[in-house]
């Protein structure tokens, strides 16, 4: 296994976009972590009907390369990963992306899982992959995905939060307002979690920013305040009129369901 020594960094190209910056459209960009071949290419051949661009890597070392090169919108990798660990391979991706993270779990895998999602890992999926899952949970913030099976969600210990007309369903990583399904990314999955879970108090930016991207928040950043204009906007809500979603000026932001229906 490779070590890496403690400065080690995921190479930025000049001009990287910042996080809060929208994708541009096209196929999601997925880098796979697979050292089994014969898994990297069922998974290139069922996915590719699902507009996804995958990069296959053998091995973390090769990752973290690419990771910098490539700038993919999603990492899935398998809970071993030769040269590199996988907890290495989470924490020093961190240090120059917040895009999702997905552990393949398998049996025994456990252990494992738990340290990258202590390092910033955003969610683990069942390993070998099942397409439709996967599928769903890579896409899960178009219109009319049904994100179905078992996930394990970084920031969410219980199966459902409801509070007034808000469902969420951790294991489906669906929202339901009024009874309708809304589709979450997995950063507005996670803001939502936290936010019903601390409902009725004041969350603050940096409470938000650890919870959900697991670093200290940058002194100058409106990743935040970009993913909560698109949850109101999939909520029906309105800043100036919030019905869920209240901005508290200076400090953070307050869910409360109380007047939502």
């Amino acid at each position: 296994m490779t070590a890496l020594p403690a400065s080690t960094s995921v190479p930025r190209p000049a001009g990287a976009p910042d996080d809060a910056v929208e994708r541009a459209e096209g196929p999601l960009r997925v880098l796979l972590v697979e050292p089994e071949s014969e898994q990297s290419h069922q998974l290139v051949l069922s996915l590719s009907g699902h507009d996804v661009d995958i990069t296959v890597c053998v091995d973390g070392a090769e990752a973290l390369l690419r990771v910098g090169l490539l700038r993919p919108d999603t990492i899935v990798t398998s809970a071993t990963p030769p040269e590199v660990d996988l907890e290495t391979l989470v924490r020093v991706t961190r240090r120059a992306t917040d895009i999702p993270i997905l552990i393949g779990v398998g049996p025994g895998d456990s252990q494992r899982a738990l340290r990258a999602l202590a390092a910033g890992a955003t969610a683990c999926v069942n390993r070998p992959y099942r397409i439709p899952e996967l599928a769903a949970l890579l896409r899960g913030s178009l219109p009319g995905v049904d994100v179905g099976g078992s996930l394990e969600h970084v920031s969410g210990p219980g199966p459902s939060l409801r509070s007034g007309a808000l469902e969420l369903d951790a294991l489906g990583h669906r929202l339901f307002v009024d009874g309708h399904p809304v589709d979450l990314a997995l950063r507005e999955f996670g803001i939502m979690d936290f936010l019903l879970r601390h409902h009725g108090r004041v969350v603050s930016r940096e409470e938000l920013w650890t919870e959900v991207w697991h670093k200290p928040l940058p002194p100058v950043n409106n990743t935040i305040a970009v993913h909560i204009r698109r949850l109101r906007h999939k909520l029906g809500d309105s800043e100036a009129r919030p019905r869920f979603i209240h901005t508290v000026r200076g400090i953070g932001y307050r869910l409360d369901t109380a007047n939502g229906g």
